[in-house]
C-alpha cells in the first residue's frame, strides 16, 4: 500500500467494516508510537458507529494532551492487502488541528506484521 506525506507525517486509507457497513477512510496517520487504532467520531457515525451504553470508556494520553475515547469491536479493518477480522477500535473527536479520519497504531501494525519502507513510501504486510 501506498503511503502518502501530509503535514510532514505519512498517511495510508483503511476501510473499517462494523455491523455490515463498510467505511473507507483516507486520511489515516501511520503511527508507529500510538498504540491502539483511533478513529474519528465524526467519520465514522455514518456506519452507525456512535456511543452505546455498553461501550468501554478510557482515557488516553498523547502528544496532543488527553483525550476521552470509547472502544468499538468492528467487523474488519482493511489495510492494503491485510484484514484482520472482529478488531477492537478507539473512537474519540481527534481535535489535534490536522484533519485526520483516524489514526492507525501499533496494534494493526503488529498484529498485521506490518513492514514500513519509507524510502519507498510503502507498507507491505506479512500476514496478508
Amino acid at each position: 500500500m501506498k503511503i502518502t506525506e501530509r503535514y510532514g507525517l505519512p498517511f495510508v486509507s483503511m476501510t473499517v467494516m462494523f455491523r455490515e457497513r463498510p467505511l473507507t477512510l483516507t486520511r489515516v496517520l501511520l503511527d508507529t508510537g500510538s498504540a491502539g487504532t483511533l478513529l474519528n467520531a465524526d467519520a465514522v457515525q455514518q456506519i452507525g458507529m456512535v456511543p452505546e451504553e455498553n461501550d468501554l470508556v478510557d482515557m488516553i494520553r498523547g502528544v496532543g494532551g488527553v483525550e476521552y475515547v470509547y472502544t468499538k469491536n468492528v467487523d474488519a479493518i482493511w489495510v492494503g492487502e491485510s484484514t484482520i477480522k472482529d478488531f477492537q477500535v478507539e473512537i474519540g473527536n481527534m481535535d489535534y488541528g490536522l484533519e485526520l479520519d483516524g489514526i492507525l497504531g501499533f496494534n494493526f501494525l503488529k498484529q498485521a506484521g506490518a513492514v514500513i519502507n519509507v524510502q519507498r513510501m510503502v507498507l507491505s504486510v506479512i500476514n496478508a
